[in-house]
């Protein structure tokens, strides 16, 4: 709309004006035309590659995130995690749509409503005239100028105002001109689309160039029949009605922009017209330059918006821990083969997992390690969220904890009851026993037992002694000590989910 305007601004004055409007009246379709074609492009068919999802194997002791086509996602509800994704371009998209409708509804409606309430206005002071017309002719006093109006049943409205014979000769050839080249549905037209487009001034700048161009190719037309007189006589009419309006945009009225009527008048005393020129030529030529770029443009944006063939729409996955923005990124495509061990891959299914009643968390009561003050070698873990416990001496004299729950990846260290490591000899046996609590839903889903690391730190190393799964019954992991050290014990949580144990207890002989 911008390039016709100015097109028509620099060049367009070359062409006769019935030309500049069939270029104007092209262009109104253009919108339209390119929407369609979008939807067309939207419509061809391509192949989607299955979303990936993540999940979390075990592969040789490690938690290992996978993407696969399609398994079951493990959520662990108690851990929070705060995802950072940027901007969202979808409810960005969103509110700009929301927005732009409502701008839609309510042009419209204050059209519609503006249109109705003049024509039941107008209806009430309408008389019929006795003229011979192939559109029915009415008197109006609240008419100001002469017009065409109705999109169905076009009717011609003229002012109560004296006018010789040879003015309304001249009124009614001009409205029947407009009848004939269905200006009304144009307008009509126009005005729906002035609904859509609200927001663009470049919209409101054109409809205001179309109005224009419409009147002088009416005037074009009817004056190429009149002689000079005639013409002198047409061109007072319309200085006669000048800035008279009929107060609604439906309607095609003989005059009242005042800033048009130099141009009209200029066109109707023209006598010498040629049929075309030179400097019409390349008007003309560039015109078609310019739709064949704007056409040329739309298409590339829609091939350029169109979903590739494939497409990759899995993201590269990370291992999520409590309490650390983290971004997810895009992958590139890879093709290759993975072997999944089933056995040492657990699913919850998403069930919601709170501790067990009279259960702690082991984040709640445990001693966080801050690992910028670990020097040893924790990284060995799949996590670095590590907690120190301490046990306690229970009734029976044996050292214990008591009603723990802690998340996957989670590190319980287990040191002595004054919360120092435990000093230990070659040959001391310590025997660490667990027992699990497997009444909650998404406890022991599969039957297999709750996944599990245990073994001890010494020298600054996590030494394994058992990984495997806890059985209903419980878990016994003994070991002998081979050297002299302050040793602590621990347990990591390998499920996909939260471990409730009644008891963990620690003998040493």
């Amino acid at each position: 709309m911008l390039l016709l305007c100015t097109y028509d601004l620099h060049l367009g004055k070359n062409l006769s004006p019935k030309k500049r409007t069939t270029a104007a009246d092209l262009t109104l379709a253009l919108q339209p035309a390119m929407l369609l074609l979008a939807i067309m492009f939207s419509m061809v068919p391509t192949h989607e590659v299955a979303t990936g999802i993540s999940t979390s194997t075990v592969i040789d002791g490690f938690t290992v995130p996978v993407t696969v086509a399609e398994v079951s996602t493990a959520v662990d509800n108690t851990v929070g995690v705060t995802v950072s994704y940027g901007i969202d371009f979808g409810i960005v998209f969103g509110i700009f749509t929301l927005t732009w409708l409502v701008g839609v509804a309510e042009t419209a409606l204050y059209k519609i409503v503006s249109y109705l309430r003049f024509v039941h206005n107008l209806k009430k002071s309408l008389a019929k005239c006795d003229y011979d017309a192939p559109v029915t002719v009415f008197t109006s006093p609240k008419a100001t100028s002469p017009f065409l109006m109705g999109f169905f049943r076009a009717k011609i409205i003229l002012p109560d105002k004296p006018m010789d014979e040879a003015e309304l000769e001249l009124a009614i050839k001009h409205e029947l001109i407009h009848h004939k080249r269905h200006d009304i549905q144009k307008k009509f037209w126009m005005e729906l689309l002035k609904c859509v487009n609200w927001f663009n001034p470049a919209f409101y700048v054109f409809a205001k160039k179309l109005s224009e161009l419409s009147e002088l190719t009416v005037d074009e037309i009817l004056s190429s029949d009149l002689d000079h007189t005639q013409r002198k006589a047409y061109g007072g009419l319309l200085l006669k009605f000048a800035l008279a309006g009929t107060g609604s945009v439906f309607c095609s009225e003989l005059s009242h922009a005042a800033s048009n009527l130099a141009a009209r008048l200029e066109v109707i005393m023209n006598e010498n017209r040629s049929k075309t020129t030179r400097k019409e030529k390349i008007a003309l030529a560039t015109l078609a330059v310019v739709v064949v770029a704007v056409v040329g443009l739309s298409i590339g944006i829609c091939a350029a918006a169109m979903p590739e063939e494939t497409k990759d729409i899995a993201a590269s996955y990370m291992t999520i821990v409590p309490n650390e923005e983290i971004e997810l990124v895009k992958a590139e495509p890879v093709t290759r083969t993975i072997e999944i061990d089933e056995s040492k891959t657990i699913e919850t299914y998403g069930i919601e997992q709170d501790p067990v009643k009279g259960f702690s968390k082991l984040s709640d009561v445990g001693e966080k390690i801050d690992e910028e003050t670990i020097e040893s070698d924790y990284t060995n873990a799949p996590t670095k969220y590590v907690y120190l416990l301490s046990l306690t001496n229970s009734k029976d004299g044996s050292l214990e904890i008591n009603k723990i729950a802690y998340s996957n990846g989670e590190i319980i260290v287990i040191s002595g009851t004054d919360g120092n490591a435990i000093s230990l000899s070659p040959g001391d046996e310590v025997n660490l026993t667990i027992m699990p609590d497997y009444s909650p839903a998404y406890s022991n889903t599969d039957g297999k037992g709750e996944h599990v690391e245990v073994g001890y730190v010494l020298d600054e190393k996590l030494v394994e002694v058992y990984h495997g799964y806890i059985p209903e019954d419980g878990l016994e992991v003994p070991f002998t000590t081979e050297k002299d050290g302050e040793y602590q014990l621990y347990l990591i949580n390998y499920c996909a989910g939260m471990q409730n144990y009644e008891s963990v207890t620690v003998e040493i002989k």
